[in-house]
């Protein structure tokens, strides 16, 4: 059931007010999360903004989070694109970079429908030299990878997990039962982490991890070795104010960067067109900081 496994954090991409990223506080986020215990990290995902990258950015993101990595936890580089060959070329790149693994959302301008994602995936997969995982969300592409299709993958070489975030929590029993257990699953929709766990997930893409890592960790330690299900439950219900806010209200990024810059890390701005969060916003997220007890 796939080589990878535990917390994966999803990195944001601070930027300077010209567009311009800020390598030196990613690097600080980097090393920070890193002391925090997390399993690993995720560049170049969608609260990465990676879609707002140009290529050069994305390439220099890259080499600033394989230095600041420094082989301490793996690193999964988000390498989506609107066609298969831009896609394996990404992954070339991040797999010369030294990447662990690559996320890869399927094409969300022209949907593809399941036979094309077959072909799609089966080709990334042939290609790569480091283990896949493939990123279902509906929400954001437009495209759903249902189990059925999932199944029709499982068989590819490199083809090792999935990051499932279309919010349905059946779906991980379907995806189990419909791969025979031979495709790790990671939950990708924030207020569903500990159902999945439960589900039998194996990790958590996990976009509060930015802030609170210690606290996604220690979610997946309680429900998974240990299988303390009543402490974990006790800790789920702390993180669901701030779980359900990230998910649900549209500003994840924003978000996010507002509560980097109060606990003192970088947070800077998001990609133009984005503007700063609210004030109604920012008066919602200190009381969610100060009821989790938030360092600032």
């Amino acid at each position: 059931m796939g080589k990878l496994r535990g917390v994966y954090v999803v990195l944001v991409t601070p930027f300077a007010k010209d567009g311009s990223i800020d390598h030196r506080g990613l690097r600080g986020n980097v090393n920070w999360l890193i002391e925090q215990g997390v399993h690993g990290v995720i560049p170049l995902g969608s609260t990465g903004e990676f879609a707002s990258l140009d290529d050069a950015q994305s390439r220099r993101l890259i080499e600033t989070v394989m230095k600041a990595v420094d082989d301490r936890v793996p690193v999964v580089v988000g390498t989506g694109a609107e066609t298969t060959e831009k896609t394996i070329r990404n992954i070339e790149q991040a797999t010369a970079a030294g990447a662990t693994g690559v996320l890869v959302i399927p094409p969300w301008y022209y949907s593809p429908d399941p036979d094309e994602l077959v072909y799609h995936y089966t080709r990334i997969g042939d290609a790569a030299q480091i283990p896949v995982m493939i990123y279902n969300n509906p929400l954001t592409s437009k495209v759903d990878i249902e189990p059925t299709t999932l199944a029709r993958l499982v068989d590819i070489s490199n083809i090792d997990c999935v990051k499932e975030s279309s919010g349905n929590i059946r779906r991980i029993a379907e995806i189990r039962t419909m791969t025979d257990d031979r495709l790790a699953i990671f939950c990708g929709w924030e207020d569903m982490a500990f159902e999945s766990f439960l589900m039998g997930a194996v990790g958590w893409v996990c976009v509060i991890g930015n802030v609170i890592p210690k606290m996604a960790v220690r979610l997946f330690e309680l429900t998974q070795g240990e299988r303390d299900l009543e402490a974990a439950w006790g800790l789920y219900k702390q993180m669901l104010p701030l779980l359900r806010y990230l998910e649900y209200e549209g500003k994840t990024q924003k978000a996010l960067k507002y509560m980097l810059e109060k606990m003192g890390l970088c947070g800077g701005m998001s990609s133009s067109p984005k503007l700063p969060l609210n004030k109604e916003d920012q008066k919602r997220l200190d009381g969610i900081m100060t009821d989790l007890r938030i360092s600032t």
